[in-house]
């Protein structure tokens, strides 16, 4: 087999027309040529096997191929100097030996594969903080849920309170006036019911204020309040 057919690649069409446009340019042609590059190219070879300018240009067009194949393969790389100790490159080399690859080839792939497993390591954080959000709304959403029933629930005692309040005030005078109602004719007044309430009113809202709450209160409540808990009482 000729050296050039050794050399040539016979399905690759761009290697075939690189070479017949490199011997060209150095002045070697035929004049009739057949409809293929590959089959050109051996022709030529055939008829100027022993030309020195041919030979020296078939040596010069291998190396400038050679030159053109890594250019390619070095696009979109750069150089830079890296320095690792000698156990770090012994075992580069012998990851590289046992894939079949180049240490460079073998770093690449190792920089590829940290940088997938980090960006993995991130989606999978973001979706357990996305998942760990869900889960702080939805005790969030129970907690408000409780603290509603809470808070209606300690209305709801507040305004019985206040309507128990009411009624012992008024069973007091009743009781009062029924025993003494010549002695103390000022306890049956609207202005004494009206001081006794108050009393009891602020002896509760003393105590409301020393006990820790969400919502501070004061008694008694108001009439918007008062008439839904009315409501709720009743449904």
């Amino acid at each position: 087999m000729s050296s050039l057919k050794k050399w040539l690649r016979a399905d690759e069409e761009d290697q075939q027309a690189w070479a017949v446009s490199y011997l060209e340019k150095k002045g070697i042609r035929l004049y009739s040529r057949p409809g293929k590059d590959y089959e050109y190219l051996l022709e030529i070879e055939k008829f100027f096997q022993k030309n020195p300018h041919y030979k020296l240009a078939e040596n010069s067009m291998k190396a400038a191929w050679r030159q053109q194949k890594l250019r390619g393969k070095r696009k979109g790389k750069t150089e830079f100097s890296l320095v690792i100790s000698k156990e770090k490159k012994s075992k580069l080399k012998a990851l590289s030996s046992k894939k079949g690859k180049s240490m460079n080839e073998t770093l690449e792939e190792l920089i590829d594969d940290e940088s997938a497993r980090q960006i993995e390591h991130q989606k999978k954080l973001i979706e357990a903080k996305k998942e760990l959000n869900q889960r702080l709304e939805m005790t969030r959403g129970a907690q408000a849920v409780k603290l509603n029933e809470v808070e209606a629930t300690t209305d709801a005692l507040l305004y019985l309170l206040d309507e128990y309040i009411k009624k012992m005030v008024q069973c007091e005078i009743d009781a009062f006036k029924a025993n003494h109602a010549s002695i103390h004719d000022h306890i049956g007044t609207k202005d004494y019911k009206e001081s006794r309430l108050s009393a009891e009113n602020e002896a509760i809202n003393q105590a409301l204020s020393k006990i820790p709450a969400w919502k501070k209160r004061t008694f008694p409540l108001d009439i918007s309040t008062k008439i839904n808990i009315k409501s709720m009482l009743k449904s």
